[in-house]
């Protein structure tokens, strides 16, 4: 598991000294450690695209892309109007990873394809009508992406292990879908995304003791049957559409957590990532992925209601997805605080218990924290201060400090 040994709170203390608090930050050197580890991780033809809603900073994504070099090749982005705002930003080669449902989002779409290469995730005949309609009214033709289901379902699919998204599952699932694009003005199919969640988002390693290595062998099977079933699904599906005349330029597999896995299969040209390039703390634990928390927030401390607690403003930064504890902020330093289990993260204001291990706390010191999901801390915050070593180089905007929200 990953400690605060190396980011010690007195190092946090001298860089946010004078921020008004709370504040969100990034350490600039493990955000390029974990760059050089994700791209290590892929194969000689293989290129990585960045996933912007785990990042939601312009200023962010744009380091990324040039600290990767030839080896980071776009975006996919998460909204259709997140898509066209990123393009008039001047990025470029953007893949929509989810499907559009609505005319407005297909507009949008169409007029980032009017800036450069996009690509629109799809798995139904509708979402393809809306964008056919919207790319015969600007007299231009869209790529199109056919997003495939990779989950794992054992017993003859009485259990799904994986995310609920697409609905083709078989090769013949994706030629249905393309004979009827192909009845269509406007649209092309040439790509390809299948996305093994239950491998990238699944950790090796979580705790200790006899329930976590009695999880850890579960862990173990899922992937081991997750990424073969993968890898052979991606190929039929490719194989298939080849077959129906359908040139497939694009094939997006992965994630964080599987980006060495994905790496293996031949058929994937490119493996998204997002969450790894910040670590946020849910990536903690992952085999062979030894990333470095990037992104924290700090908050204050406000006053002592009792010799052993403190209170800090601010603080409820709850992540998406099933509630429990693992979706609440982790205290990264310093040592010995722990929320108070009948209040938690809070609305305004956040208590801890003070353990004898934790330093002289006054009021005003910093309690950093890490949020468990990357993208998601840049909701809650303007801007985000970019430090080396012991010092504020940067402060950018995120999505929210530029004007921006798109869910």
């Amino acid at each position: 598991m990953v400690t605060n040994d190396h980011h010690s709170w007195k190092r946090f203390r001298r860089v946010l000294d004078g921020s008004p608090l709370p504040a969100a930050l990034v350490d600039m050197d493990a955000l390029d450690a974990n760059i050089a580890l994700l791209t290590g991780a892929l194969g000689d033809r293989q290129t990585l695209r960045i996933a912007t809603k785990s990042v939601r900073v312009p200023a962010l994504l744009r380091h990324i892309l040039e600290r990767g070099g030839s080896k980071v090749r776009g975006l996919m982005t998460y909204s259709a109007h997140e898509t066209v705002w990123l393009a008039e930003q001047g990025f470029t080669d953007l893949l929509l990873g989810y499907p559009i449902s609505r005319a407005d989002e297909a507009a949008a779409v169409v007029r980032a394809a009017a800036r450069t290469d996009v690509w629109v995730t799809v798995d139904d005949l509708a979402q393809a009508r809306l964008l056919s309609a919207a790319a015969q009214g600007a007299g231009i033709t869209l790529r199109l992406c056919v997003d495939v289901d990779v989950s794992w379902r054992p017993m003859n699919g009485a259990a799904h292990l994986g995310v609920r998204r697409s609905p083709i599952r078989a090769p013949e699932d994706a030629v249905r879908l393309a004979r009827g694009v192909r009845d269509l003005p406007g649209l092309k199919i040439d790509a390809v995304l299948a996305y093994e969640a239950q491998v990238a988002g699944l950790r090796d390693a979580v705790g200790e003791g006899a329930s976590e290595a009695a999880m850890g062998l579960v862990r173990k099977l899922i992937k081991a049957s997750s990424v073969p079933l993968a890898a052979r699904r991606r190929r039929a599906v490719v194989d298939a559409l080849r077959g129906e005349g359908v040139t497939v330029s694009l094939v997006n597999g992965g994630g964080s957590g599987s980006v060495h896995s994905t790496a293996r299969d031949s058929t994937c040209s490119e493996i998204t990532a997002g969450s790894g390039f910040l670590d946020s703390h849910l990536f903690d634990g992952y085999d062979r992925l030894p990333f470095q928390p990037a992104a924290f927030f700090a908050i204050a401390v406000a006053r002592r209601s009792d010799p052993d607690h403190l209170t800090c403003t601010g603080g409820g930064y709850i992540a998406s997805g099933p509630p429990g504890a693992d979706r609440s902020p982790l205290v990264h330093a310093p040592r010995g605080l722990r929320p108070v289990g009948l209040e938690g993260f809070g609305e305004v204001q956040t208590p801890f218990q003070v353990g004898p291990d934790a330093p002289p706390l006054n009021v005003g010191d910093p309690v950093i924290c890490r949020h468990a999901k990357a993208g998601e801390l840049a909701e809650r915050f303007n801007r985000y201060l970019l430090f080396r070593g012991e010092a504020v180089v940067d402060a950018v905007s995120t999505y929210r400090g530029l004007g921006q929200c798109f869910f």
